[in-house]
Parts: C-alpha cells; structure tokens; sequence
C-alpha cells in the first residue's frame, strides 16, 4: 500500500501552509508548545465507505504504459479533524484568526481538491496544563477511494484518494 489517505493528509498541510498557516499531519498537544505561532494539526477522523460499483468495479483504464487495468473503487466520506494551537502569549485571538482562515481556505478551495460538504468548528479553549490554546475544526468531504489489482490480479495497489472540486 502507498498511504493515499496519509498522502491527503499531507497535501491539506500543504495548502493551509501555502495560505501562510503553520500545518503539520497530526500532532500531540504537548509537542504544540514549541511553536511560537499558531499551528494546526491535520488528522483523519472518520471514514465511510459506500460501495462503488458490482463488487466495488468502475472500469478499466490505461496506465502510463498503455497497458488496460481494471479498476476497483468505493465512494467515501471524509472527516477531516483539525486542531489549531496557540501558544499561551500569542493568545485566544492567534487561535482563532488561523481557525478562520483554514475555513475560508477550505470552503474557497476545497479540501486538496476534494470539495468541502461541511465544516463545523468548535469554540476556543484554553488547554491550563499545556498553557496552550486550541479550536477544534472538522470538515467532511466526498472522494473516491480508487485501486488497481497487480499484474497477477490478487492483490490491490496503487490506491488513490480521488475527487473534484467543482
């Protein structure tokens, strides 16, 4: 397996740090102490699977050899879970002015491609035995969680989180 879901994990980072937010792929709340800015952790909380077609086939498509693969898939729902930190000295206001732009970017830019159904976001809470501050942010998105069998056809590679914003 090739992680697709870490590998969406990281692209969200990525784009909430090129909308200029501190964004890491999961963190515990006591490594958040070190940053001296706001920083959000991206996390994946649930997954729900639907199937995608007869026994989860949707076709048959050409990889870059030319050679036809079957292609086997399923619809899925996503929840991204972001936790946004802020160190006790930069306070609430740090925590959540980062919460409102990675919703802003989320809603305006979708989730790595994938569009955003639903975003809730919790109230700011001050963590006393961290000395840190935190907002809770969770964002469902729709995707394709796509694969391919081996060449010998027993065993699923190349597995692909797939969507399109529109």
């Amino acid at each position: 397996m090739n992680g697709a879901l870490n590998g969406l994990r990281q692209a969200v980072a990525e784009q909430f740090r090129q909308a200029g937010v501190n964004a890491v792929t999961a963190m515990e709340s006591t490594r958040a102490f070190r940053w001296r800015e706001a920083v959000a952790a991206v996390s994946l909380s649930k997954v729900v699977c639907a199937p995608g077609g007869f026994k989860d086939y949707l076709g048959v498509v050409r990889d870059g050899d030319g050679v036809e693969r079957e292609l086997y898939g399923r619809e899925a729902e996503l929840t991204l879970s972001l936790d946004i930190f802020a160190p006790r000295d930069a306070g609430a206001s740090a925590c959540q002015e980062a919460a409102e732009t990675l919703a802003e970017n989320l809603v305006c830019h979708g989730v790595a491609g994938l569009n955003a159904l639903e975003l809730q976001a919790g109230q700011v809470e001050f963590l006393e035995q961290e000395g840190l501050y935190r907002q809770k942010i969770s964002c469902r998105c729709k995707a394709w969680l796509t694969a391919r069998l081996d060449d010998g056809g027993g065993a699923y590679v190349d597995f692909e989180v797939k969507g399109r914003l529109r």
